[in-house]
């Protein structure tokens, strides 16, 4: 039998494990949480789209430039068409030499189907240009539209990912004070069965039942359990710490994370 102190040492190492291994089922939770946060999934697939629509739009303005660019070419010709018919008009021509008179009236007949045909052309250009600036327009009040929802987002994610580190900080702080109160023996056998079992590496006993395991211990077992005065032995079947409930008043999950 062990006297007092020593109980009581034990007695507050199993209370001690049972609230570190909370802890660790609580840092693995938020741990993964915020390594698999949807939202930024979410943000990577909207930073996907907001690329494509970039592209889209950058292909619009091209479009509409190309339609500028016409735009300014008929206008340019026009002038230029215009200035050759005013010295068309000007130029001197014997009135009567017929070959002087007919060349002047078919130049002038081109000159003027010319400007037809760029009035023509510009019509269907104008059409065009103002379909392709609404096009724009639309492309680019949907793009404001969707950079508003990221930052909103953005700023989201960024606030719970900020929260979840924060918990995920006080609890390693917490973590390393307890962990340092215990036998250095007890931490060493919780760390390897904390790996070994996934995150549950301690359990306590209700009636003859271990929490975890769920196999039923043997009368000879329990009467080891109940009278050689320890608060944390370790599971005859499933060789967890086991650390009986009359020593504490810690809830146990009874379910690993993984």
């Amino acid at each position: 039998m062990v006297d007092c102190d020593k109980r009581r040492e034990l007695m507050s190492a199993g209370a001690t494990l049972l609230k570190l291994q909370q802890i660790d089922l609580e840092l693995a939770r938020n741990k993964s949480e915020l390594a698999n946060m949807p939202e930024f999934k979410e943000l990577a697939s909207k930073r996907k789209t907001y690329v494509k629509l970039k592209a889209e739009m950058t292909k619009l303005y091209a479009q509409r430039k190309d339609l500028d660019i016409e735009l300014d070419d008929l206008n340019t010709t026009e002038i230029q068409t215009n200035n050759a018919i005013e010295a068309a008009k000007k130029r001197h021509v014997d009135g009567s030499d017929y070959r002087e008179v007919q060349d002047l009236e078919n130049e002038l007949a081109t000159l003027a189907k010319r400007l037809d045909k760029i009035e023509h052309t510009r019509k269907d250009v104008v059409i065009a240009h103002k379909e392709a600036l609404d096009r724009e327009a639309r492309a680019q009040a949907i793009i404001a539209k969707f950079e508003e929802g990221v930052k909103a987002d953005t700023k989201a994610a960024r606030a719970k990912a900020t929260d979840l580190q924060a918990q995920i900080d006080a609890a390693t702080k917490e973590r390393t004070a307890l962990a340092a109160t215990l036998p250095a023996d007890v931490l060493t056998d919780y760390e390897r069965l904390l790996k070994q079992f996934r995150g549950l590496a301690v359990e306590t006993i209700k009636g003859n039942v271990p929490t975890v395991c769920h196999t039923a211990l043997q009368a000879s077992s329990m009467s080891d359990l109940n009278h050689d005065g320890r608060s944390i032995t370790h599971c005859p079947y499933c060789h967890r710490l086991l650390v009986p409930v009359s020593y504490t008043h810690l809830t146990l999950p009874t379910n690993s994370l993984v």
